[in-house]
């Protein structure tokens, strides 16, 4: 029950807080994109932009895999021995894709080449942009899934097949072509820059995962090995070997993806960015967190479930047998922590309070509250049970209540402490200021607590009810009805506690939240006109209620950007000022708020 809370907590929880931390990232690119006045994007058209690249993307798919077949296939006439005649059909297939989709991706590139030629915004347009990164994350999946197997190959671990070696090469040769045509063209706009950058953070995190996954592997597999020879007695070693080369070959290759992605383009040249927050907190320290948990919540069960409660196995040798792997994990997932954070506090990072962070925290205060809720409700269930005195295989069964006792207690100890961790950490925050209660990521998560509690709570009492009004109609009221309503009962209870006790939290931020003024009430237009990019400096003012910026950029040569105490007094003057549009004018280092009208033509 643990694992499968855990592989819950992996496989939903991780991928959605990183989508959604890049939409978000998208969301506010596209905003900026919006102030800094960024030109039309006309050119050729969306249509004819958006039918050009689709057929080129679909030519080069179709390119791609008719060379890797003929690859693929040469390799495996001339390594393995097998003839060409033999494979016919094969190679008939090779063919058609490879001439029906060569001539269409080298046409359709070469419409897209002229038409950047004859309209040179074409260069801005986010179909292209998209197209090149769409292109270069298939690319780069397949080779490396590809680039794995073709390894194994060659350490031994499979026998030789050219098909992974021509995928491989082909694919690979398509990356490099379109990083080379992308890399000629930088991107011009924020949104443009967006698209490259989340293609890089893709390569960044598929390398991370497949580093974790080798690293695990590395350390197991000998783990493993000595727990087999040093308790079992086991003189077998082809099977560790085999999985330490395979372990070692998922490393090597992630190791090279994530370093190229993450190392020399992102770690310090996207640094103090949304989008490389949003890596840091989300796929960096919460993957770590979550791979840390997830074995240590079942390493503890399970040494629960062997001294106090009822174990499968007949002896600790076989009932530990998984404590390798889960070890494994568990210093990977710490070390994958550590690293995120030394870069946090590198990057003078490690105490700030940006939007990511604040998702990381609420959604580790999510986890350890869901796991403590249903800890609990555990243990409520278990205590009807006990109270109902139901006869049959329930009291047959031996010591039937201690593995649920030790599966509700470890819920309990796993998730208490973690909800307890981020919870208090979250409502330290809320001394910074108002900002902290009316952050989306603290609304988001009071909300949806309060709403899914009360969700839980009406459906659990439904069901008592039901079993209740069914027993009154039966006249069978008795102290049985306990046992059919044993997880109901836990439900309503653990979901009624936390409903009430957010929804306490819930009006303690209402009546905390500032009382708007008619200033900030009122609709204000701001142009920011300031050296450099005013990106930053531009979010930070919108965040102002009621007020909208433009950012301009200053094109006299003034490079010097606003100090943070100035930063702070410009924001403070345009919250009291009384004029509907002011011009924020940044130069050398100072700033000069000038109100000015519209006067009618």
């Amino acid at each position: 029950m643990v694992e499968v809370i855990a592989a819950i907590l992996v496989f939903s929880i991780v991928p959605v807080a990183v989508i959604g931390g890049a939409v978000a990232a998208v969301i506010a690119a596209r905003r900026t994109a919006e102030q800094d006045g960024s030109p039309v994007d006309d050119g050729i058209g969306s249509v004819r932009r958006q039918f050009i690249y689709l057929l080129a993307l679909v030519g080069v798919t179709f390119a791609a895999i008719g060379v890797s077949m003929i690859i693929g296939g040469a390799l495996d006439a001339i390594v393995g021995r097998a003839l060409l005649l033999d494979r016919r059909e094969s190679l008939a297939v090779a063919l058609a894709f490879t001439v029906v989709g060569t001539p269409a991706w080298l046409l359709f590139m070469l419409f897209a080449q002229r038409s950047v030629q004859a309209h040179p915004v074409e260069r801005r347009a986010l179909t292209r942009r998209c197209y090149f990164a769409f292109v270069r994350v298939i690319a780069l999946s397949v080779v490396a899934w590809n680039l794995v197997a073709a390894l194994e190959m060659v350490t031994g671990l499979s026998s030789f097949s050219g098909g992974a070696w021509g995928y491989a090469m082909a694919w690979g040769g398509v990356w490099l072509i379109h990083q080379r045509l992308a890399s000629n063209e930088p991107p011009f706009t924020a949104m443009t820059q967006l698209i490259d950058r989340l293609g890089l953070y893709f390569g960044a995190l598929l390398g991370l995962l497949m580093v974790l996954g080798g690293a695990i592997g590395l350390v197991s597999a000998p783990l493993s090995e000595a727990y087999d020879r040093v308790l079992r007695g086991s003189l077998v070693a082809a099977s560790w070997d085999r999985d330490l080369r395979g372990s070692a070959i998922i490393f090597g290759v992630g190791l090279l993806i994530w370093a190229w992605h993450w190392l020399l383009h992102l770690r310090r040249g996207d640094r103090q960015t949304t989008l490389w927050r949003t890596y840091v907190f989300l796929a960096g320290a919460l993957l770590g967190v979550t791979l840390a948990i997830t074995p240590a919540a079942a390493m503890l069960y399970s040494v629960l479930e062997w001294f106090a409660g009822r174990p499968n196995a007949d002896s600790a040798v076989a009932h530990f047998t998984s404590f390798p792997a889960s070890g494994a994990t568990l210093l990977m997932g710490l070390a994958n922590w550590a690293y995120h954070r030394a870069v946090l506090i590198e990057a003078d990072d490690a105490h700030s309070r940006s939007g990511p962070e604040r998702v990381y925290r609420y959604v580790l205060s999510a986890a350890g509250l869901v796991t403590t809720a249903v800890g609990v409700a555990r243990l409520i269930a278990l205590a009807a049970d006990s109270l109902s005195g139901a006869t049959g295989d329930l009291v047959e069964a031996t010591g039937w209540w201690r593995n649920p006792l030790l599966l509700g207690v470890t819920l309990v100890i796993v998730g208490l402490p973690l909800w307890a961790r981020y919870w208090h950490d979250t409502q330290r925050a809320l001394a910074t200021g108002a900002e902290e209660r009316g952050a989306p990521s603290r609304r988001v998560y009071v909300f949806g607590t309060v709403g899914i509690a009360i969700f839980a709570l009406l459906v659990s009492l439904t069901v008592v009810l039901y079993q209740v009004f069914r027993a009154i109609l039966d006249g069978d009221l008795s102290r049985l009805l306990l046992y059919s309503t044993d997880w109901g009962l836990g439900v309503a209870l653990t979901a009624g506690a936390i409903a009430y006790y957010h929804f306490l939290v819930l009006r303690e931020d209402q009546a905390a939240a500032p009382i708007e003024t008619p200033v900030a009430a009122r609709a204000r237009q701001v142009v920011l006109l300031t050296p450099g990019d005013a990106a930053d400096l531009a979010a930070e003012l919108g965040h102002i209620p009621g007020v909208r910026v433009r950012a301009w950029r200053r094109t006299d040569g003034d490079g010097l950007a606003l100090p943070e105490e100035r930063r702070k007094a410009l924001r403070a003057a345009i919250e009291t000022a009384d004029a509907d549009r002011l011009i924020a004018i940044v130069a050398r280092g100072d700033f000069e708020l000038v109100p000015f009208v519209e006067e009618s033509r």
